[in-house]
């Protein structure tokens, strides 16, 4: 298995407040097995279709924490990317995903830290409509500077 490398290395230095970075994804059932399987969260919201018609949103919902899992991604592979360490998260669930449509993640850095090499960043997914299903905010320390410098 090839094993990405990450599009992003970035420092304290090289981002400013505003920064954004985005990803698409979707969430099949497919997605929701090995996530139970990994996790161990098999409630019948997830996977019990006549136990998801009766429940408020009337079919089954995907695990919200695979929605947070995206921030993973976009952090490690992105914003800063290479190198850095998620350190916090907060996350506020608004509104559930479905299985078998489009999502949209975005971090974007709120405040940097030089003196502490940390950056906080607000973490936002969004549905098809555009309309935020999970807010929250992170804090990740990005790569040294010259840990970034002896890799050059």
């Amino acid at each position: 298995m090839d094993i990405p490398k990450p599009k992003g290395c970035m420092t304290v230095q090289d981002l400013r407040v505003g920064m954004s970075a985005e990803k698409q994804y979707s969430i099949d059932y497919e997605d929701a097995i090995q996530f139970s399987e990994i996790s161990g969260d098999w409630n019948p919201a997830h996977h019990d279709e006549a136990y998801a018609a009766a429940s408020i949103f009337r079919e089954r919902v995907a695990h919200g924490m695979f929605s947070v899992s995206q921030f993973s991604g976009l952090l490690g592979m992105d914003m800063p990317g290479q190198g850095a360490l998620w350190l916090k998260q907060s996350v506020e669930f608004l509104r559930p995903a479905f299985f078998g449509r489009d999502y949209r993640a975005v971090v974007t850095v709120k405040a940097i830290d030089n003196d502490t090499n940390t950056v906080t960043l607000s973490t936002e997914c969004f549905d098809e409509q555009g309309e935020k299903i999970i807010t929250g905010e992170g804090v990740v320390k990005p790569i040294p500077q010259k840990v970034k410098a002896m890799m050059d």
